[in-house]
């Protein structure tokens, strides 16, 4: 069976002749062998001595050879006489059209079009189908053997057949010549201006927490939000701390991870708090004991319990608290922290439990409403169902982005520093030379800061590395290594986006529910595309679980 394009139920039928199109048409999908091509309709346009003309081409049939058979279909009756053939039209019988004209101005204006482009070895014939008339004789310009009458029709299939050169052409002409006839140009897209429409749509559709959570009003003042990866967490957070900026009040942003701090505290209004919360455990530290010893690999903890013991004499200062990565706190930490909530303050608690990537049990609040929201507004719909299909999410998640996108593609690699730098080079420069820019890849690590073979390099190929340095400047700023391409943890990107994503190093040795959640965060932090580099172990144990 031949493929037709476009495909049949696009022909408009507004007369006999676009009937006896559709029939044509019909019988050479049914008649042809599956691997050649039919498009209808096809325009050209040719210029000769500085005027431009145009057409159309009934049928063009693509042969696997590479070869063309033009098709022109006359429905109803012609004359063939000594001036050529002729059909007269009701629009305007005093003048019948001249076909051999149409016919010489087609097979004119193939040529200059193969050769324009190119296509110096793809060869065509043109044959004249009449359905509704028997004729004995062709014209001098046209031959009878080209032409196929009506008591040829159910021959018109052999007769395509043994119009076409025997020739082979190689696979790439045959390919070229389907982008001419589709009227397509070989040209590489763009993904930055697709990705700045899907960045842009999607952030107006998840708007919608950010629109009507901030307008439920409790007597706790308190509100528990559990929403999926892409639901808009992010944008709810900075609304209402610019609402509470508006309204002068004093607010306050708190997260776990430091990246993610860091990266709200450059979009969030200046008056705003923003801090994880072992760096209100250190600030504390230096204002009650004096400058912390980092060295000490228990420091982080001593930070926190001084904290919470400390926080019930703390000030109540603040009008509005907003509790990121709630998933990742401690109960106590969040108690600790509304000792410094007014009495008529607010209580924002934010997070997903299918992200919860550290060893803590998930806790309630008292009294607080409850927001729970399963649309993701930021992944593509493909990987959204691939999501689902590996079952990463302990619900479904409903894919709420205009993008439809493609599914993440799984690569193989060798979990061992040359092969982890091959495979990801490889990856790098496939992206490239899709039209991808290194600015809008993201390398994200699936093992930790300690184990990661592309973290412990500063150059990966020949881009320089831009990631965290672990160490901070007198005013406790994060320090990063100027490079090309951004590299980072799952763990610290959680949070953030990207528009590419390749998730680097995915290898473990039993699939459990971390290792779940951390393919979940890893593939919720693309905006367009992901590539997930995986080792041949962990992919078998990810397929088993399909």
């Amino acid at each position: 069976m031949a493929t037709i394009h476009p495909p049949l139920p696009d022909i408009k039928l507004t007369n006999n002749g676009a009937y006896r199109e559709r029939e044509i048409l019909q019988q050479l999908q049914q008649g042809l062998p599956n691997s050649f091509d039919a498009y209808h309709s096809v325009q050209w346009s040719s210029l000769h001595d500085q005027t431009q003309r145009f057409g159309e081409i009934d049928i063009v049939v693509l042969s696997p050879q590479g070869h063309l058979v033009l098709l022109e279909v006359k429905a109803g009756a012609v004359s063939i006489d000594e001036h050529g053939i002729t059909k007269q039209y009701s629009s305007d019988p005093s003048q019948p059209k001249n076909i051999n004209h149409q016919i010489h101005a087609q097979v004119n204006a193939m040529r200059q079009a193969l050769q324009n482009n190119q296509l110096h070895d793809v060869r065509f014939a043109h044959l004249l189908v009449l359905p509704d008339q028997k004729i004995t004789h062709g014209s001098i310009a046209y031959p009878r053997e080209r032409i196929v009458d009506a008591t040829q029709q159910d021959q018109l299939c052999q007769h395509i057949i043994s119009s076409i050169p025997t020739t082979d052409l190689s696979s790439q002409t045959r390919d070229r010549v389907t982008l001419f006839l589709e009227n397509r140009f070989e040209l590489i897209p763009d993904p930055s201006v697709h990705i700045s429409q899907i960045q842009s749509t999607n952030s107006r559709l998840s708007e919608g927490l950010a629109t009507w959570v901030p307008r439920i009003s409790h007597q706790s003042h308190t509100y528990v939000i559990q929403g999926t990866a892409g639901s808009g967490k992010t944008q709810l957070a900075i609304a209402l701390l610019r609402q509470a900026a508006a309204n002068k009040q004093h607010s306050a942003y708190l997260c776990f991870n430091r990246p993610l701090a860091d990266h709200i505290r450059q979009i969030a209004p200046t008056h705003a708090d923003v801090a994880n919360f072992h760096q209100l455990g250190i600030e504390h530290w230096r204002n009650t004991e004096g400058e912390p010893d980092f060295s000490d690999k228990h420091l982080f903890t001593k930070v926190a319990e001084k904290y919470i013991n400390d926080a019930p004499n703390f000030k109540s200062d603040l009008d509005l608290i907003i509790v990121d990565e709630s998933q990742d706190f401690e109960t106590d930490w969040i108690q600790a922290i509304t000792h410094r909530l007014k009495p008529e303050g607010k209580l924002y608690v934010m997070g997903d439990p299918d992200q919860l990537l550290y060893d803590r049990p998930l806790f309630e609040l008292d009294g607080a409403v409850s927001v729970t929201c399963n649309d993701n507004f930021r992944s593509p719909q493909k990987i959204v169902d691939i999501i689902n299909l590996l079952q990463l999410a302990t619900t479904p998640i409903k894919a709420r982005s205009g993008y439809a996108g493609d599914h993440p593609e799984f690569r193989h690699y060798t979990p061992t520093p040359s092969g982890t730098e091959s495979a990801i080079v490889q990856c790098v420069s496939d992206l490239l030379a899709q039209g991808h820019t290194l600015d809008q890849i993201a390398l994200i690590s699936f093992h930790g800061k300690e184990k990661s073979h592309l973290l412990a390099k500063d150059t990966l190929g020949k881009w320089p590395l831009r990631k965290a340095t672990g160490t901070f400047d007198k005013n406790q700023n994060a320090l990063w290594r100027n490079g090309q391409l951004f590299a980072e943890t799952v763990s610290r990107f959680k949070g953030q986006s990207a528009p590419v994503v390749v998730l680097c190093e995915v290898d473990f040795e039993e699939l459990r529910e971390r290792e779940l959640r951390k393919l979940f965060v890893g593939f919720t932090r693309a905006q367009y595309k992901v590539v997930c580099l995986m080792s041949e172990r962990a992919e078998s144990m990810l397929m088993a679980r399909v």
